[in-house]
């Protein structure tokens, strides 16, 4: 809005100072002369053109960069709401996958991951490490879920902090708290993966 009272103002100048000139050099007056009347004619056509031309083309200008904002906020909007989306979408896919029962691990991977990151032995004992990563590989796309989440929650807080706040409390409440830090801290053991933890 203030570009436009700015091409605005450029116009009304530049028209009251041809004006002015025009009328403190020759005056101005109802002639009865044609010649007169096309004399004014040709000057107004000749300097007012250009200079009302000069203000369409910056108010086109001011709205093509308006058109390619909008633009530009509008994907950044979709993106936000695709990520945002992907979220629901794994959680829906990783809850039931860390409540099955699985026969290697002898019992739900969700109970394995809380006791593993409650059993600090697991961080200092190698043999217990490498048993973790061979048990959980059959698990591997529970645990790759887990990274995508974080990878969708790190773009959300990289642009927009408080989306990112929500759809880190969503996961929490969907999770719990010690499940989402056993996660973070799990999969990075059982996978190497290096991502970004949103859980404390």
């Amino acid at each position: 809005m203030k570009n436009i009272k700015v091409i605005l103002v450029i116009a009304i100048l530049g028209l009251s100072l041809v004006i002015a000139v025009y009328v403190s050099k020759f005056g101005f007056g109802l002639w009865n002369e044609h010649s007169k009347w096309a004399e004014l004619g040709s000057f107004f056509g000749g300097v007012l053109g250009p200079i009302l031309a000069f203000t369409s083309l910056l108010y086109l200008a001011f709205q093509v960069e308006m058109q390619w904002k909008e633009s530009q906020a509008s994907r950044l909007q979709s993106e936000i709401n695709n990520r945002e989306s992907y979220i629901s979408t794994n959680l829906r896919i990783l809850i039931p996958k860390l409540s099955e029962v699985d026969p290697i691990l002898k019992g739900p991977l969700a109970e394995l991951v809380i006791l593993i990151c409650r059993d600090e032995s697991y961080s200092i004992n190698k043999r217990n490490v490498d048993e973790l990563k061979l048990g959980l590989s059959a698990r591997g796309e529970a645990m790759v879920i887990w990274v995508n989440i974080a990878g969708a929650l790190s773009y959300l807080k990289a642009v927009d902090e408080n989306r990112y706040l929500n759809q880190v409390t969503l996961v929490t409440v969907q999770l719990g708290h010690e499940l989402c830090v056993a996660l973070d801290r799990v999969v990075l053991m059982a996978t190497d993966i290096k991502f970004e933890h949103h859980f404390n």
